[in-house]
Formats: structure tokens, sequence, C-alpha cells
């Protein structure tokens, strides 16, 4: 059986045109599914962008204007693939939710089911989302309470999460548990 170079030189190219424009949309797929007002253009997300705790955080409004995304703390971007796949995954998840919770009670009782979720994946995750933006060998922390759990943190004892929490999303009526 004979390859026709032909066909094989014209096969992989239009194979890599089509891969290159996969790759290409998913990145501004990813990059515009990230926003705020992506995100919070669903119903039951208007209550989370309403919160007066989410208005009130660092991450929110600030004297530097930086505001991150919703995608900057919720979807790991250490590689394309898993950036992708998170938000697909998550995507799926929260069209679930916004055909079920759209009621501000029942977004709030599953807010509480999911806090401990969130917390327990960045905690496997190291903290990745925090570590995008922030660099734990530049923190200088005003107390010794807080040297000491930078310390720790680069010592890889402890993760962001563990110590920093309910710091943009309201506590939840359940306290999130340490696994």
């Amino acid at each position: 059986m004979r390859i026709n170079r032909r066909w094989l030189f014209t096969t992989l190219t239009i194979s890599a045109v089509v891969g290159a424009g996969a790759i290409i949309a998913s990145i501004s797929f990813n990059s515009y599914t990230s926003t705020i007002a992506f995100c919070t253009s669903c119903h039951s997300m208007k209550f989370v962008i309403a919160d007066p705790h989410f208005q009130k955080s660092a991450h929110f409004a600030n004297s530097r204007g930086v505001r991150p995304s919703c995608g900057d703390c919720h979807i790991p971007k250490t590689n394309w693939f898993i950036e992708t796949y998170t938000h697909v995954s998550s995507g799926i998840h929260d069209i679930i939710a916004e055909l079920t919770h759209s009621d501000p009670k029942l977004w709030e009782a599953r807010r509480a089911e999911m806090a401990p979720e969130v917390v327990a994946k960045m905690r496997a995750q190291n903290s990745v989302t925090c570590r995008s933006c922030h660099d734990a060998n530049a923190i200088t922390p005003a107390t010794e309470n807080g040297r000491v759990s930078h310390a720790l943190l680069r010592q890889g004892s402890v993760t962001c999460i563990d110590c920093h929490t309910n710091i943009v999303h309201a506590p939840t009526s359940v306290p999130a548990a340490k696994n």
C-alpha cells in the first residue's frame, strides 16, 4: 500500500488549521466566559454580584483598581486543557444550578453545600488560582501570626485557602470543613 504524499500533506495541513482554530476559539471562549459580566448574567449569580460582602471585598473594591474576574479565582489557568475542561464541567453544573436554584433562598442553601467543595478543591489544587496573582515570596504580613503562616505557606505546609476563606464571598450558614 502506497501513501499518496499530496493527500497526506493536504490532510495534515487541514488538520493543523482546524486544530489551531479550535485552540484559538477555546482560548477566546475561556476568556469571554471568565468575565464578571458573563458570570453574573445568570439569575443565580445576580445574588452574588449584589451581595454587600462581595461588593466590599478587596478583590472587588480596592484602591488600586484591580478587579479579578470570577474565572481568575475559580478557573485554574495552569494549562489550556485544564482551563477548558474546568470551564466546560463548571459550566454544565452552573446551567443545572441556574435551572434549579433561581430563588435566593434555594441559592443560599446550594451555596452552603458548594462552599466546602470549593474550599476542598482549592486546597487540593494548592490554591493555584490565588498564586496566579499573588507571589507568596513577595507577601510581607504586618503581624507575627501572618509571618508565621506565610512561612508555612512557602514551605508547603499550608495553602492560601487554609487561612483566607470568605474574603470575597459572604460566609455560608455551614462552615467549610478542613479535610
